[in-house]
Parts: C-alpha cells; sequence; structure tokens
C-alpha cells in the first residue's frame, strides 16, 4: 500500500485500529497496542506512548505472532 502523504498513512492506521473488528492485543515485550484486521491482512501498532508507530500489510501467520 503507498500514501502520498503523512496524513493519509495515519488515515489508514487509524481505519484498523479503531475498526471493531479488528483483533487487538498488547506486546508483552514493550507494551505496543497491535490492531489486525484480519479481512484486510492489515497490521497497526501504536506505541504505549500513543503514537503510530507502523502499518502494513502482513500475513497471517505474521499477526499471529505479534
Amino acid at each position: 500500500m503507498r500514501y502520498d502523504s503523512a496524513d493519509n498513512y495515519r488515515a489508514g492506521a487509524n481505519a484498523v485500529i479503531f475498526n471493531l473488528s479488528a483483533s487487538h492485543k498488547v506486546r508483552a515485550e514493550d507494551g505496543d497496542d497491535v490492531d489486525v484486521l484480519k479481512m484486510a491482512g492489515e497490521l497497526a501498532v501504536v506505541s504505549q506512548w500513543g503514537y503510530n508507530r507502523s502499518h502494513f500489510i502482513a500475513d497471517e501467520d505474521y499477526c499471529n505472532r505479534q
């Protein structure tokens, strides 16, 4: 996925983060929130300090390991 601006990137990540269908868990090693929207294969990570750390397409195996 490509975004033409930082605002569009944040909007894409937030679409995963705030989607009620997304799976959510907290990573034990760093306290980051991980949200996975399985139907789209998208993963978004929010740092423990509240900023979007990453958003990308990931396969199901990768998502399950987070």
